[in-house]
C-alpha cells in the first residue's frame, strides 16, 4: 500500500498507511479539519465550516486536541487553531473493486471537559480488523464547547460542543464516500460523556438524517452529570472577574489565553454526587437567531416520541459507580457519603432541607445499607449506590419511555466482562494510585520495552478486587490505548474483544447486532431488542447470556421514588 492522495470537498489530503492487530493493512489519514479555528469572534459561538485550502494537506499527524486538561495527567493540552479535526481510518479506497463500507463515527467521553480523537487513547487498531470506515472527532470541550449565556443577542445560547458533533456528521456526508465509507449507513457511538452525546443526537432535530443507527455506551441525556446551566458568570466569578454583564464578561473571556479559561473551568466541584449542577454541559437553549440544538428537556422529547427514529443500542457496565473511587482518591471534596440529600438526582426538583428531601433520603440509605452507615467496610453498596444514581436509572428510563414510541428497534445490554483489560478498574482499585499513575506515565513517554516493562510493574501494585465492571471498562475491547499491551491470540482477552468488535460492527453494518444465528463466535445468541413489556437484553461476559429486566429490584426501587 501506497502513501494515498484523496480528493475531498475541502481539497486533498495525504494519508499513511497502518496495520492492524492482527497484521492487516489499512489506510489512515489524521487532523483533518472541518470546522474553521474557532478563534476571536468564533470563540464558543457555533461552528463555521472550514474553508478550502490549495495543495495537499499533510494528514499523517495527528492533529491538536481542544483545549483542555489531558484525561490521565491533567496538565495542560491542545489549542484552538485546528482542533476541530477528525480522523479517518479504511481499509480501502474508492477504486479498490470494494462496495461502500458501513461509518462509525466515535465521540470521545470525558465529563464534557477531557479527551480528545488521539490513538493514545482510542486507536483504530482493534476495529480495522472489520471491514467498516471507522471516524473519530474532536469536539470543544469546556466553557469552550460548553459556554451557555441567557442574552440571546450575544448569540452564545450554548451546545456550540454539540454543534461541532452535527457539522462532523455532515462532513460525513459530503466527504465519506472518497474514502469508502456509505454517507447512507453512519453509526454514531460513544461512551460516558460521549454516549450522552449519542442520545442528545438522538434526540435533536438538528441531526436528522445525518445517522442511521446509535450506540450509547454508559450514558444519557437523563443522567444527573449530562446537563449543563447557564454559566457565564460562574464562569466569571472563578476567574475573579467582578462582573454580572453578560456582553462584557463575553468580551473579556475572548481576550484570554486559553490556559486561563481551562484553569477556571475546572475550579467548580465535580464530586460525582447526584444533586450536584455541573456548570458546562448541553443545555436546552433559548430561542436565538440560530437553529437550536434542544429546545426543550431531553425528557419531554423521548416521552412525546419526537426523537430520531432510527435503532439503536443502550446499556451499561454491571458496577458503573465504582469509578467514584478515581473521583475520591483524584478529586478535592469527594468523598463516602454521609448526606444521602445529595444523593437524590436534580430532576427529581426535590429542595434539599425539605420533608420530602429528608424523607426520600432516609428511604435511599435504608435501600443501599440498612441501618449501617456508608463506610470502607460496605463500599460495594455505595458503587451500587453510584452506578444507580449517576448512569443505570437515568438509562433505564430513556429505553422504558423510548421503546413505547420508536418504528425502529433497541437493544439493550449490560457488561460483566472482567479481565485484565479492564483497565479503569484497575485504576479505581488501586491501593496506590498515585504509584500506578507514575507508572503510566512513565509507560505513556516510553518506547515499547520500557512501555511493557512499566504496565508490567503496574499490575504488581496491591488493589483491592471488589466484583463488577467499572464505568469506562468497555474501551478497552474496542480501541487501542497506551494502556494496551499486545493481545496474545486465542487468549479471553482478544476472544473478548473480538465478540465486542462483531456485535458492534453487525449492528453498523445491518442494524441486528446477532444477524447470524450460526456465528460460532457468538455461540449463535440471538440479542433480541426490547420489548413494550419487557426490557430484554444481553449479558455481554466472558459467555453472551440472554435475559430479561436486569437490576430489577433496584430499577422498581427507583422507579418508586420517581412515581
Amino acid at each position: 500500500m501506497t502513501a494515498p492522495i484523496v480528493t475531498i470537498q475541502d481539497g486533498q489530503v495525504k494519508g499513511k498507511t497502518a496495520e492492524n492487530y492482527l497484521g492487516g493493512a489499512y489506510y489512515s489519514f489524521l487532523g483533518i479539519p472541518y470546522g474553521k479555528p474557532p478563534v476571536g469572534e468564533l470563540r464558543f459561538k457555533a461552528p463555521i465550516p472550514v474553508d478550502p485550502w490549495d495543495g495537499i494537506l499533510d494528514a499523517t499527524k495527528e492533529g491538536p486536541e481542544c483545549p483542555s486538561k489531558h484525561m490521565f495527567f491533567t496538565y495542560n493540552i491542545g489549542k484552538e487553531d485546528n482542533c476541530l479535526n477528525l480522523n479517518v481510518y479504511t481499509r480501502g479506497l474508492p477504486g479498490d473493486g470494494t462496495s461502500l463500507k458501513p461509518v462509525m463515527f466515535w465521540i470521545h467521553g470525558g465529563a464534557f471537559l477531557y479527551g480528545s480523537n488521539k490513538s493514545e487513547l482510542f486507536g483504530p487498531d482493534y476495529l480495522m480488523t472489520e471491514d467498516i470506515v471507522l471516524v473519530c472527532i474532536n469536539y470543544r470541550l469546556g466553557a469552550f464547547g460548553f459556554l451557555s449565556l441567557e442574552d440571546p443577542s450575544l448569540e452564545v445560547p450554548g451546545n456550540a460542543g454539540m454543534k461541532d458533533m452535527i457539522l462532523a456528521l455532515k462532513w460525513v456526508q459530503k466527504n465519506i464516500k472518497h474514502f469508502n465509507g456509505d454517507p447512507n449507513n453512519v453509526t454514531i457511538f460513544g461512551e460516558s460523556a460521549g454516549s450522552a452525546s449519542v442520545h442528545y443526537l438522538y434526540l435533536s432535530p438538528l441531526s436528522k438524517g445525518l445517522f442511521h443507527k446509535a450506540i450509547a455506551q454508559s450514558g444519557c441525556s437523563l443522567n444527573c452529570w449530562a446537563k449543563g446551566c447557564h454559566n457565564g458568570t460562574i464562569l466569571a466569578s472563578n476567574l475573579g472577574y467582578k462582573e454580572t454583564d453578560e456582553k462584557k464578561i463575553l468580551e473579556h473571556l475572548r481576550t484570554l489565553p486559553t490556559n486561563k479559561i481551562v484553569k477556571a473551568q475546572h475550579k467548580c466541584p465535580d464530586t460525582f454526587i447526584a444533586n450536584l449542577v455541573r456548570p458546562f454541559g448541553p443545555v436546552v437553549e433559548k430561542p436565538s437567531n440560530e437553529p437550536a440544538f434542544l429546545s426543550e428537556e431531553p425528557i419531554e422529547i423521548i416521552k412525546a416520541g419526537k426523537f430520531n427514529q432510527v435503532p439503536l443500542i443502550m446499556g451499561y457496565t454491571s458496577k458503573e459507580g465504582m469509578f467514584f473511587e478515581a473521583a475520591r482518591k483524584l478529586l478535592p471534596g469527594a468523598k463516602i457519603t454521609s448526606d444521602f440529600e445529595t444523593e437524590i438526582p436534580l430532576d427529581l426538583c426535590i429542595e434539599k432541607g425539605s420533608e420530602k428531601s429528608k424523607e426520600t433520603a432516609d428511604k435511599l440509605q435504608k435501600f443501599y445499607f440498612g441501618e449501617d452507615k456508608p463506610s470502607e467496610k460496605n463500599l460495594d453498596n455505595l458503587y451500587l449506590l453510584k452506578t444507580d444514581t449517576q448512569f443505570l436509572h437515568g438509562i433505564h428510563r430513556s429505553v422504558y419511555y423510548q421503546k413505547l414510541h420508536s418504528s425502529a428497534p433497541i437493544y439493550f445490554y449490560r457488561m460483566s466482562l472482567d479481565t485484565s483489560i479492564n483497565y479503569y478498574k484497575n485504576i479505581c482499585t488501586a491501593k496506590s494510585i498515585h504509584l500506578l499513575f507514575l507508572c503510566y506515565f512513565l509507560s505513556y513517554k516510553s518506547g515499547e520495552t520500557a512501555k511493557n516493562f512499566f504496565l508490567n510493574v503496574s499490575k504488581s501494585i496491591p488493589s483491592c478486587t471488589p466484583t463488577g465492571v467499572c464505568h469506562a471498562d468497555d474501551i478497552g475491547y474496542l480501541f487501542k490505548s497506551f494502556l494496551s499491551q499486545k493481545l496474545e491470540l486465542g487468549s479471553i482477552e482478544e476472544i473478548s474483544v473480538r465478540k465486542f468488535l462483531k456485535l458492534w460492527t453487525n449492528f453498523a453494518r445491518t442494524g441486528n447486532p446477532t444477524p447470524d444465528e450460526n456465528d460460532q463466535l457468538l455461540n449463535g445468541v440471538q440479542w433480541k431488542p426490547v420489548t413494550k413489556e419487557e426490557h430484554l437484553f444481553l449479558d455481554i461476559g466472558k459467555e453472551l447470556k440472554t435475559g430479561t429486566n436486569p437490576d430489577f429490584e433496584r430499577m422498581q426501587f427507583w422507579d418508586g421514588i420517581y412515581s
